[in-house]
């Protein structure tokens, strides 16, 4: 069980703009993200730039503590996989 306020909030964020691509982490419209081996800045830097049809979240979308919070959340998924 993934539990701190952390990953929490980072759930939160996931659900509300990552969720409807990637459902619970897995591939769905867009891929599945929680087999990726990806280090912190890569995962941030994805979701700021977006790539091919993954739309970009600025810091009006996601703050740069949100973002903290949702990459720690990625991170905890696949741990749990």
């Amino acid at each position: 069980r993934i539990a701190s306020p952390e990953i929490e909030q980072g759930r939160r964020v996931f659900m509300q703009h990552c969720h409807v691509c990637h459902p619970g982490g897995e591939g769905g419209l867009g891929p599945s993200l929680n087999d990726k081996p990806l280090p912190a800045f890569l995962i941030q830097s994805q979701v700021r730039l977006g790539l091919g049809v993954m739309p970009e979240f600025g810091e009006q979308q996601i703050s740069a503590e949100e973002m903290d919070e949702l990459t720690a959340y990625l991170m905890a998924l696949r741990k749990f996989r």
